[in-house]
């Protein structure tokens, strides 16, 4: 091999690896510009100093950089009227709310009205009672319920009702069948 091509070959071998290097360089560069740049750019939008993003660049002061970020209270918060109700924590969904939130109001309880006593149930719900049986006569008095088992037992105080399961007709306590719908009573 001649002397000059040996020079040539080291010269080329210098230049590849100072090449490399310039690029390594380079690629450590922006590895680090970038992430300086962002987060340069989301510490001012918390409200505080941009130039503090420079010190994600040292190694563990930048771990206790982000978690100074997710646990203090951003200044950008506090001037949107957003302010956590405690140190660190959420700021709340809507700005306009006060925390805690305001007692729901109270209402009245419900009032029920008793259904009148001669109500038709629906036809949907309960037949015609006319199709089933032949419609009592005005002059003699209805027939009495059907007794199914042994006697009822002595019927309660008197002014003591209930209401029929099926159509909501009062009735007297005790009854175990509705004069108004013939359903059973429970």
């Amino acid at each position: 091999m001649n002397p000059e091509d040996a020079v040539g070959a080291m010269g080329a071998l210098g230049g590849l690896l100072a090449g490399g290097i310039v690029m390594i360089l380079v690629l450590i560069v922006v590895m680090a510009v970038v992430p300086v740049i962002l987060y340069w750019k989301i510490i001012s939008k918390t409200g505080n100093a941009g130039p503090i993003a420079l010190l994600m660049l040292i190694p563990l002061v930048n771990l206790i950089v982000i978690y100074w970020l997710a646990f203090a209270d951003w200044p950008a918060l506090r001037q949107a009227g957003g302010v956590s109700p405690q140190p660190g924590g959420y700021p709340p969904p809507y700005p306009q709310q006060s925390y805690p939130p305001p007692a729901p109001p109270q209402y009245p309880p419900p009032q029920f009205q008793q259904p009148p006593q001669f109500q038709q149930p629906p036809s949907q719900f309960h037949p015609d009672p006319s199709r089933f049986q032949t419609p009592p006569s005005h002059f003699a008095p209805p027939p009495p319920p059907p007794q199914l088992g042994p006697t009822p037992p002595a019927a309660p105080a008197a002014g003591a009702f209930m209401f029929c399961g099926n159509c909501g007709s009062k009735l007297p306590a005790g009854t175990q069948f509705c004069t108004n719908c013939g359903g059973r009573t429970s």
